[in-house]
């Protein structure tokens, strides 16, 4: 008896001995992942240590249990909505793989937030577009993505890459093509690009240049309906995004609200030497500006997600020569937005041939979802803020596409004959639920708390009547494993922060 009680008190001793470094090795396992590769579930069965809720409840059903089965899902009945997830540690891509149902929505989106100023920081990767799985050409489906064309020429993705850089009229959409925009044919104009039709504030724009000054000029009043100074600030950037000029025009004297508009000015920039490519212009000012001519020596000006019309009755107490026309606007947004903030600018607006949109109220935001882009937009009236993702011109012969080869959304263009992506079609599975997957590069993400946050957007989803039904969320994320001596370093270094 005595033995076996000394043989259980030296068990009993080891047990003491090695249960802390168990329980440290579980703990090292855990939160250092020396394997590299973590993933996450939720399922809505119970609260996750690891991913969170969905949120704000407001836009969510209640969380529903399927009749008879430990299966759950939550509906999401307007969007956007959120969920995070803890990063144990610095992680290089995160994979979200979502099991949920869709009939009709025709985009389903899932987004990073990433640094920057702005809170709505996301960048966003399709994972169920429609209108692309809708695409009637030849498609070849592979584990790095999809390749589309409208004749069949290419049979693989290794004979497609091998003819890759000599490709003509190819866009990519939500892939990484680190190809630079070119216009080959391109020749400077003989005469003045001219618009004179009156835009009112913020704007950004792109132009093209080759052997010629990058050359505008801008004629802005101030029609001074707020108190305070007015400036405008003129911004160029190349295509490496680096700001290489800037120009400022100050106030016109007037600050108070009751002072009238100011007489025409004109600010002008020329810049010599540049090399050819394309060229971003940013107009910075607030709506008190408006610019009622635009005068250049470039024949392409394609206007960036907004153009805020402004030739309206509603400002003929302060400019006398405004065009009340309607506006024509060749466009190549997919989800497009309006708005008017006067009742002298609600009106129907034609979206291309067979759709139209009517606003009937001043303030209110509507979309509508183009059934074919590129489409021509027909303002009647102006007096209408027009904004979406995507691009805008006054006229076919100003627009030019310098995003054709990372398309922020997808479109198809007369000019494209094949469009790859890292976009597949999602996955069927039984009682209408899909499942597929979207993968983000962590390297600007932002990191808040040792969280990422995601967001699922439909931009449908607020004016339909239908919700989509989620099912599970699974967060996967990876990175190099740890080498032995990187894991002995991170060891003794979780000790010293941790004990």
């Amino acid at each position: 008896m005595k033995r076996l009680f000394s043989q259980l008190a030296l068990i009993s001793r080891i047990i003491i001995i090695i249960l802390p470094f168990f329980i440290l090795g579980i703990l090292v396992a855990k939160d250092l992942v020396p394997g590299g590769h973590l993933e996450f579930t939720y399922d809505f069965s119970t609260d996750s240590p690891v991913v969170t809720n969905l949120f704000p409840a407001n836009r969510l059903s209640e969380i529903n249990r399927v009749n008879n089965t430990d299966s759950y899902w939550q509906q999401l009945e307007a969007e956007p909505v959120y969920f995070e997830t803890r990063l144990p540690q610095k992680f290089e891509t995160a994979e979200v793989e979502l099991v949920y149902q869709n009939k009709s929505q025709p985009l389903i989106q899932v987004g990073l937030r990433t640094l920057g100023e702005n809170e709505w920081n996301y960048y966003f990767k399709p994972l169920e577009n429609q209108l692309l799985d809708r695409l009637d050409w030849f498609k070849l489906e592979s584990e790095d993505g999809t390749i589309w064309q409208k004749q069949k020429k290419y049979l693989s993705w290794p004979q497609f890459l091998d003819n890759f850089d000599s490709l003509k009229n190819l866009a990519a959409y939500d892939y990484p093509l680190q190809r630079k925009f070119t216009m080959p044919d391109y020749r400077p104009a003989d005469q003045l690009t001219v618009i004179d039709r009156t835009i009112r504030g913020r704007h950004s724009f792109y132009t093209y240049i080759k052997n010629e000054p990058l050359d505008f000029t801008f004629t802005v009043q101030d029609i001074n309906r707020s108190q305070g100074p007015d400036f405008l600030t003129i911004n160029v950037y190349n295509e490496a995004n680096d700001r290489i000029y800037q120009k400022q025009l100050g106030d016109d004297g007037y600050i108070s609200n009751l002072d009238p508009a100011s007489d025409p000015r004109e600010v002008s920039l020329k810049i010599n030497g540049l090399p050819e490519g394309v060229y971003r212009l940013e107009l910075e000012c607030e709506d008190e500006f408006f610019f009622r001519r635009i005068t250049t020596r470039q024949q392409y000006l394609t206007f960036i997600n907004r153009i805020y019309l402004a030739d309206s009755p509603e400002y003929a107490d302060g400019f006398v020569d405004l065009d009340y026309s309607p506006v024509s606007l060749y466009n190549t947004i997919p989800r497009l937005g309006f708005e008017t903030s006067h009742p002298e600018g609600l009106q129907t607006v034609g979206i291309g041939t067979t759709q139209s949109l009517t606003l009937s109220e001043i303030h209110k935001n509507y979309f509508i979802t183009a059934l074919a882009v590129p489409a021509v937009i027909q303002s009647p009236k102006n007096d209408l803020k027009i904004f979406g993702r995507g691009l805008l011109a006054f006229s076919k012969t100003m627009y030019f596409n310098p995003e054709i080869y990372e398309l922020r959304d997808f479109f198809i263009s007369d000019q494209t004959d094949y469009l790859i992506s890292e976009y597949q079609t999602p996955a069927i599975l039984e009682n209408g639920w899909k499942k597929n997957s979207v993968k983000f590069d962590l390297q600007n993400a932002e990191i808040v708390n040792r969280k990422l946050r995601f967001a699922l957007s439909i931009p449908e989803l607020n004016s339909s009547a239908e919700t989509i039904p989620l099912k599970s969320i699974k967060i996967t994320l990876d990175k190099e494993p740890l080498s032995y001596q990187e894991i002995i370093a991170k060891i003794f270094k979780y000790v010293r922060e941790k004990f």
